[in-house]
């Protein structure tokens, strides 16, 4: 297989994960159904000005499965209804107005339709002819058409915009659990934790041993060697907790949110802005606990002689609440908050 044949699956596959497949299928679904309004259109209306340019944008439309192919046909034919055909329509474009449409929207196009009668009725009776009346349907339904045009592109625009935000910070979020996973099994295999680990198995210029080179006390303690674990610890998990958190408000946020800031929320510096706050809220936490500012039962108790293992309930309270404090986006400000009104009390 060459090579552009493997961009070209890859190009399909990457626009199948992000929605536009299901794009395209819309897209044919109305083709279909406006060929066959076409062909019921262009028997009635055959020296019609209209009826080339229509036919024009159906081919190009069956070739290239272009949304906005759809959207001019359907525009185009809309003068070329009929009395009936163009109530039929309005009435098939309402129920879906009811469907997707805001409430006030909906009512507006509702009560102008149901008022149409009448006003056709008002419009014989003052001499004026019935063509006034069909003007206002078409234009009526030509408002419809592009407000409900506008609302599936907005959707699909949102559904694509949703599923590369999955896919991004998914992968971050993968990378997060390995890394958590590692950082655990390192510590269960080896007593000083990750610095056992790198002086081990890394070379003598790691950045690791230009660090400790001039503070034996660091190299020499075990307390401050898994007091460095422990801190690239509560890193990660405050990583993995801010990722955990994008992951499952993305979907409460999809349908509330404007289009703008969905768009802006699948870009990279968004979500690396998340995870640094995540990872700031993780250590801002160690630090309290270290600090015993933070104090109880549920919380780490670095006190007592500290080791990794699969007993050291420390350990796993920290990663507990370094987790939270990634995930939540208030949990940090309100310990600061309290922290600054006890100050305050104290003065």
């Amino acid at each position: 297989m060459r090579f552009e044949d493997l961009l070209l699956c890859a190009k399909k596959w990457v626009n199948q994960w992000f929605g536009r497949s299901f794009f395209d299928q819309i897209t044919r679904q109305n083709a279909s159904r406006l060929s066959a309004y076409f062909e019921r259109v262009k028997f009635k209306h055959k020296d019609h000005p209209l009826i080339p340019c229509i036919q024009k944008q159906l081919d190009e439309l069956n070739r290239t499965n272009d949304w906005n192919k759809v959207k001019a046909i359907e525009l185009l034919i809309v003068p070329l209804l009929d009395p009936d055909d163009l109530n039929l329509e309005l009435q098939y474009q309402l129920h879906y107005a009811e469907l997707y449409l805001p409430e006030y929207e909906y009512s507006f196009f509702k009560n102008q339709f149901e008022r149409d009668p009448q006003s056709l009725e008002s419009l014989q009776n003052s001499d004026d002819t019935e063509s006034d009346a069909l003007s206002h349907k078409q234009a009526l339904l030509t408002k419809l058409l592009i407000s409900l045009q506008k609302f599936y592109e907005d959707r699909q625009l949102r559904s694509i915009f949703a599923n590369k935000a999955r896919f991004k910070i998914g992968l971050l979020f993968a990378l997060s659990i390995i890394l958590s996973v590692f950082l655990l099994a390192i510590g269960i295999l080896h007593p000083d934790g990750i610095y056992q680990y790198c002086t081990n198995y890394c070379p003598k210029s790691t950045w690791l041993n230009s660090i400790t080179a001039d503070t034996p006390d660091l190299a020499e303690t075990k307390s401050a060697k898994i007091q460095l674990h422990f801190a690239i610890t509560a890193l990660t998990t405050g990583y993995m907790g801010a990722c955990f958190s994008m992951l499952i408000s993305l979907k409460s946020r999809i349908e509330t949110i404007t289009l703008k800031e969905l768009e802006n929320l699948h870009k990279l510096h968004f979500i690396i802005t998340r995870i640094i706050t995540g990872v700031g809220a993780a250590l801002i936490c160690y630090y309290f606990f270290r600090a015993r500012v933070i104090t109880g039962s549920i919380f780490p108790d670095f006190t007592k002689p500290e080791e990794i293992n699969l007993n050291s309930k420390s350990y796993f309270t920290l990663i507990i609440w370094s987790f939270i404090a990634g995930f939540s986006e208030k949990l940090v400000p309100s310990i600061l908050s309290k922290t600054e009104g006890q100050l305050a009390n104290n003065q």
